[in-house]
């Protein structure tokens, strides 16, 4: 019952049986679709302030 539930809510988490000052580090927090600006957490924030760069380095030695 609980498990179907929680699939049918538009939520980022969902809390069964516990308050919601639960948190663990890799837990993503934040709005959802219109209700706010973007997800937090660590892995959310640090692909936030990445940017990916490529570099070719051409050598016969490699």
């Amino acid at each position: 019952m609980a498990l179907e539930s929680v699939q049918k809510l538009n939520a980022t988490a969902v809390m069964v049986n516990d308050h919601t000052a639960f948190r663990v580090d890799w837990m993503p927090f934040g709005g959802r679709d219109a209700s706010g600006i973007g997800m937090g957490g660590i892995q959310y924030s640090m692909h936030e302030m990445t940017r990916e760069k490529l570099m070719v380095i051409k050598s016969k030695s490699l």
